[in-house]
C-alpha cells in the first residue's frame, strides 16, 4: 500500500497480508515516494518468503538497492495513524508492524549523531509511542 503524504512530512508505504499468510510483522517505509516505498517493502516481502526473516534491531542490505536498512518494532500507537488499510484488513490490531528506515548517503540513520536533515525529519521514529515523541509526524490524524 503505498500513501502519497498529504499534510504529512512525506510518503510512505506499507505491506497488507504478510502477517495473515507467513505469521511476519507487515513492513513499512518512511520518507521516499510511495512507489520507491512499496517496492522496498515489496523486496523485503520476497526476503522473508525466502525464509530471511526481518528481527528487530537488524540491519539488512538486501532490500533497498545495497543499502543497509536498519529494523524496528512499530509501537501500536501509530497504528490508527498510518496503517488503516491494514487495520480494516485483519478487522482490529494488534498485528506486528516494522519499519524499516534507511540511512542518509553518509550510511548514518536518523537517531545517529551527524544523520542529514532528509534522513531525519523524513523519517518518523515509531518504536517510541506516539505520546512520549514530538515532531512533525505526531501531528498526522
Amino acid at each position: 500500500m503505498g500513501v502519497a503524504g498529504g499534510d504529512a512530512p512525506g510518503d510512505w508505504g506499507y505491506s497488507i497480508g504478510l502477517w495473515h499468510t507467513l505469521r511476519s510483522p507487515e513492513v513499512s517505509v518512511f520518507g521516499l515516494p510511495s512507489q520507491t516505498a512499496m517496492r522496498v517493502a515489496n523486496a523485503a516481502g520476497a526476503a522473508i518468503r525466502n525464509g530471511d526473516p526481518l528481527e528487530p534491531d537488524q540491519r539488512r542490505g538486501d532490500v533497498l538497492n545495497g543499502y543497509d536498512v536498519a529494523v524496528r518494532p512499530v509501537h501500536p500507537s501509530w497504528y490508527h495513524d498510518f496503517f488503516g488499510a491494514g487495520i480494516d484488513f485483519y478487522q482490529t490490531p494488534p498485528l506486528p508492524i516494522t519499519q524499516l528506515f534507511w540511512p542518509d548517503k553518509a550510511g548514518r540513520f536518523p537517531w545517529e549523531e551527524g544523520a542529514d536533515e532528509r534522513c531525519r525529519t523524513g523519517q518518523p521514529l515509531l518504536w517510541i509511542p506516539k505520546d512520549e515523541t514530538t515532531g512533525p509526524w505526531t501531528e498526522i490524524t
